[in-house]
């Protein structure tokens, strides 16, 4: 199967003069932000005051008629060289109390770490890009969204620690439990989405995207505790991560609403996985069809479209039966059940006995993440210097090498920061960034069931630069 794909504009790979500046103006505001060498910006703040005095300058950074201790607390976190970079930015007030607030919930260290914890196995410019991209290039906005995501995942969702380190197997001991307790009702709740499929990923569509179906007859808002519904949804995102090969960015959702009843509406989870595409994974989701919507639908499309930003609402589409899919899904590639010729069903299989034995030897995994924060700092010192001189082309080669030494370090650390999922035992997910959306017999782990297919294999994996590599046999 070759790939003939072009890199979208404004990813990498594909960057005009103008983005690669944007580019390099976010690392450097982003590289600011956690540099506390310098202190707080409290003279940075208190010199533009006090030189502005009643000027217009003054009334354009801070409120008309405020005092200049209020314009001082507005800036207090927020380092020096990052104040005046975001000042030549044009950044306004709104902004710089956006980013005193984040920065008193993450700062220093804990910024950096934060970043280096999301970053998996991503291109580090190719992350920042997509926050870029989703605030049409404006370098404080796409900062402030990007510093909401971090300081989501780490203070309030928990999602490294909460979701991928638990995953199913801890969902299933939880569920096992004999006393009755909230951990037994969520842990039953996450243990029905993975059973009934409800939500499960298989394949990809023309422009290579993952898809996940979701199938929402099997939908009872009543059969699930919100946290467990939650956490499942943030946990299928996250292992659709592990399966984007550049230059794939964004996954393919079909809501599949063939039997769709009035029992089926529940509009807090959609407005969630909505919500989470839009604010924490931008850029993420290529297309989202809603699949043999029945005419009951469309009252309950009206709501859905309020709570739909522009650019997301442009990805919608309305398709029914397998014609309509193949505008975007090759009818080989679409199973049975949607109508398609492919001879594929959802069947869950149990997490091993083992199968997530690295995730309690904490010395191996201390030892790789302090691999990682060395190779971070290098990360951060290199593109420090490519901001200063983009054009030498030995530093690049140096940052890329570090680049792809971090997401070889990730595919290292993988097994002992991520429980194994679904897709790891039937063999999509193979390990060291390989991805086989395909698996047939002679692919598949050891032990793990066969599923049934007649499909051409598709494998992808992670390669050194941004191109994507597909191997058809």
């Amino acid at each position: 199967m070759a790939d003939t794909r072009e890199i979208p504009s404004g990813s990498l790979g594909n960057l005009s003069a103008l983005q690669k500046e944007k580019l390099q103006e976010f690392w450097k505001v982003l590289l600011q932000s956690w540099d506390t060498s310098a202190g707080s910006a409290d003279d940075a703040a208190k010199s533009s005051v006090a030189s502005a005095g009643t000027a217009k300058s003054h009334r354009r950074f801070f409120s008309l008629g405020r005092s200049q201790s209020a314009a001082e607390d507005e800036t207090s976190a927020i380092p020096p060289k990052m104040f005046s970079t975001l000042k030549s930015l044009g950044a306004g007030s709104n902004e710089f109390k956006a980013i005193q607030s984040l920065l008193t919930k993450l700062h220093g260290d804990k910024l950096s770490a934060a970043y280096l914890k999301m970053l998996k196995q991503d291109h580090p410019d190719a992350l920042l890009l997509r926050y870029l991209r989703a605030e049409k290039w404006n370098v404080p906005k796409a900062w402030i969204k990007f510093v909401k995501t971090l300081n989501w995942r780490v203070n309030e969702f928990h999602v490294d620690e909460e979701v991928l380190q638990k995953g199913e197997e801890y969902a299933l001991g939880q569920s096992r439990k004999v006393e009755d307790s909230v951990e037994k009702k969520d842990g039953e709740s996450f243990v029905l989405q993975l059973r009934t499929g409800k939500g499960h990923f298989h394949g990809v569509d023309k422009f290579g995207r993952p898809i996940c179906v979701i199938r929402v007859r099997l939908h009872n808002p009543h059969e699930q505790t919100t946290k467990a519904l939650n956490d499942y949804v943030v946990h299928c995102i996250e292992t659709v991560r592990i399966m984007l090969v550049p230059p794939v960015e964004t996954i393919t959702i079909v809501f599949d609403l063939t039997s769709f009843t009035l029992s089926n509406w529940d509009f807090p989870p959609i407005k969630f996985i909505i919500e989470n595409f839009q604010e924490n994974y931008p850029e993420s989701l290529g297309a989202l069809i809603f699949y043999n919507a029945p005419w009951i639908f469309s009252g309950f499309w009206k709501i859905i479209r309020t709570i739909l930003d522009p650019v997301v609402a442009a990805k919608v589409h309305f398709l029914s039966g397998a014609k309509g899919l193949e505008q975007l899904i090759p009818r080989e590639h679409i199973i049975k059940e949607l109508g398609g010729d492919e001879d594929w069903e959802y069947d869950y299989i149990e997490p091993r006995p083992h199968e997530n034995d690295k995730l309690h030897d904490t010395e191996t995994r201390n030892a790789i993440l302090a691999d990682r924060k060395k190779l971070g700092d290098d990360l951060f010192s290199l593109t420090s210097e490519w901001i200063l001189d983009p054009q030498a082309n030995s530093l690049d080669s140096h940052r890329s090498e570090v680049i792809a030494r971090l997401r070889d370090n990730y595919w290292t650390l993988d097994p002992y920061v991520r429980a194994r999922t679904i897709l790891d035992r039937t063999g999509v997910i193979k390990g060291r960034g390989k991805v086989d959306f395909y698996p047939d017999a002679e692919t598949q782990p050891e032990e793990a069931p066969i599923q049934p297919s007649n499909e051409p294999k598709v494998m992808v994996e992670h390669v050194d630069d941004t191109r994507f590599a597909a191997v058809a046999a």
